[in-house]
């Protein structure tokens, strides 16, 4: 896998606005609302299972350039809250679009393949909380 921060990525399904607003998280994660983008992240992909697999390598970009660049992480918390907030609320979201919640699922999974699993290979083990 290349260097993900140099790639191009698939946001085309976005309005020119939002496009902008990830593409800047992208390359400058402070300078934007960094839980606007978690949450815009999080909405397309409950409508989309297939942008999951794009928005896991987004999510990962945004952290590791919010990690160099301030050393903070409000994306990934932003990230984690609004994660936590679907699955509480998972039963509602299963009654009212079994689709989205297979969404949700999926992107849980991409979340962890980026976040976790290639963080832990690259020696990033604390990007995401210890179980």
């Amino acid at each position: 896998m290349g260097d993900t921060g140099k790639e191009e990525y698939k946001i085309q399904s976005f309005d020119t606005e939002t496009q902008q607003l990830l593409k800047t998280a992208l390359k400058d994660p402070s300078s934007v609302d960094l839980e606007k983008v978690a949450n815009i992240i999080v909405d397309q992909s409950l409508k989309d299972c297939v942008f999951s697999k794009e928005a896991g390598r987004i999510c990962y970009t945004i952290i590791q350039a919010e990690s160099k660049q301030v050393g903070q992480s409000i994306f990934r918390r932003s990230l984690l809250n609004r994660l936590q907030q679907e699955y509480k609320d998972r039963e509602e979201l299963r009654a009212r679009s079994p689709q989205a919640w297979i969404c949700y699922v999926t992107f849980i999974c991409n979340i962890f393949d980026y976040l976790r699993v290639r963080c832990l290979c690259r020696g990033h083990p604390y990007l995401l909380p210890h179980a």
